[in-house]
């Protein structure tokens, strides 16, 4: 990962949002979802709706709008066996299982799910189960150490340290491992008691969660608005995550932390068509179904100048974004083969530190490069974005999504006696995010109103201010 040193995080509502920055250049937007529809590391009771034999792999019902695949590798785990077997042998329509999300609903295909269940802390991972994976030796001096120190702590229970382990005494794991245990219990009783398939609301918080995935050595303060989120940070920067030493600023209650810090601008900035280039030129991004198109255009500079800053942008932008697929990009022509050379050479240096997968060709005469970046989930643009209803598609306006985000986060601040909905808004709250959109307007009395364009809102308050 690139060099962290901010996280601004953000209440969506649904879960938790982080900002992660480099001083004041944003690099990442990281999402944790407590509801919705986000699968990967969430734990779910899930029910065997099919078994399919010639896919070896089974369809279970895990409470969402599409059934998870459980591939037969994936099942072995809760069956106690290290070997592999065909699923029918593994599991049977109507198991109950508990299941841990590996891949997020792409398209037409939906989630992933395994029972190589894994809980996560700061410093370590636990496999409740004990069965860990034969992975071979490990590679390199740090992860040998790391691997003789923790199964000396830990023998034989399925405990694998992380490289921050390296940093704390034994105590903290110990009891780092202990409240992992306590959760699994927790995970099990809910497991057990619940009646559907569906996310357990016993896992672990979403800031907890964010922070685990995005701690580096280099992480020195995490600024937060909301207060709620404040104290439930102030408790993990207190507690397992003191010895990192990691400042907590709290920001201003009464506006959204992204606002405050600059990230909500430099979004809007990212998620635009053109995207100017320091010292000259733009780059025009287009998504469309089949690959994300890039255009590169001079603004003064030559040729070479203006193509290296575009790669470095462009592997910002693509890591922000969350672009994923067949990328092609149109760079400013190059004559030189040395110079072709630089621009390769420039482009791989630049995603080095992307998270996902990627592959990128060497650049054509032309200047056509073509990219492949693994898919992670949803893009920033379809979560924050969509085809305009009133245009015929040819723009773009603010998702339902981050239309219900915005109207939650208003809730949070201030004080409202009733709202106005879209028809479209009030649909998606009443149907996509009822179970936070129900407990949020408990109180707050609602009308649709059709005079409102699409994903709009008013708010009013107890005298009868709109806002």
């Amino acid at each position: 990962m690139a060099r962290v040193s901010r996280l601004v995080v953000e209440a969506t509502g649904f879960g938790v949002r982080g900002a992660l920055l480099d001083e004041d250049r944003l690099l990442e937007i990281q999402d944790v979802d407590a509801v919705g529809e986000q699968v990967a590391e969430s734990f779910f009771l899930g029910r065997v709706d099919a078994v399919e034999k010639p896919l070896n792999a089974a369809f279970l019902d895990i409470g969402l709008d599409r059934p998870a695949m459980l591939a037969a590798k994936d099942a072995r785990f809760a069956a106690g066996s290290v070997e592999r077997q065909p699923i029918a042998k593994l599991v049977r329509v109507g198991d109950r299982l508990l299941v841990q999300g590996v891949r997020e609903a792409v398209e037409d295909k939906g989630a992933r799910v395994t029972t190589d269940l894994k809980l996560m802390g700061f410093h370590l991972l636990w496999r409740p189960h004990g069965i860990v994976p034969d992975t071979g030796p490990a590679r390199g001096a740090e992860r040998e150490a790391l691997r003789r120190r923790g199964e000396t702590l830990f023998p034989g229970r399925g405990v694998t340290l992380r490289r921050h382990a390296q940093r704390v005494e034994d105590s903290v794991l110990r009891a780092e491992l202990e409240r992992l245990e306590a959760r699994w219990r927790a995970l099990r009783a809910e497991a057990e008691a619940r009646r559907r398939p569906g996310r357990l609301a016993t896992d672990e918080h979403p800031l907890e969660r964010l922070l685990r995935n995005v701690l580096e050595p280099e992480l020195k303060r995490v600024e937060v608005a909301d207060p709620e989120l404040a104290t439930r940070a102030r408790a993990l920067l207190e507690g397992p995550l003191a010895p990192h030493g990691i400042e907590l600023v709290r920001l201003d209650p009464s506006r959204s932390a992204f606002a405050q810090t600059g990230v909500e601008a430099e979004l809007e900035r990212a998620l635009a068509r053109e995207i100017a280039l320091p010292g000259g030129g733009r780059i025009i991004v287009e998504p469309t179904a089949a690959l994300v198109a890039i255009d590169v255009d001079g603004g003064g500079l030559s040729p070479l100048e203006v193509d290296l800053a575009a790669a470095a942008e462009i592997a910002r932008i693509v890591r922000l974004r969350n672009l994923g697929g067949a990328i092609v990009v149109d760079f400013v022509d190059l004559a030189d083969r040395r110079e072709r050379q630089r621009l390769e050479q420039a482009l791989a240096k630049a995603f080095r530190d992307d998270p996902a997968p990627v592959q990128i060709h060497p650049p054509s005469p032309s200047g056509l490069v073509e990219i492949g970046r693994a898919r992670r989930g949803r893009s920033l643009d379809q979560l924050l974005s969509r085809p305009c209803p009133a245009c015929a598609g040819s723009g773009r306006i603010r998702s339902l999504r981050a239309a219900a985000e915005a109207l939650l986060g208003e809730l949070r601040r201030r004080p409202v006696a009733r709202v106005r909905l879209a028809p479209d808004l009030a649909r998606w709250l009443e149907e996509e995010a009822s179970e936070v959109w129900q407990p949020a307007a408990a109180t707050l009395a609602r009308a649709v109103d059709p005079a409102l364009g699409p994903g709009e809102f008013v708010l009013e308050s107890a005298d009868g201010r709109i806002g």
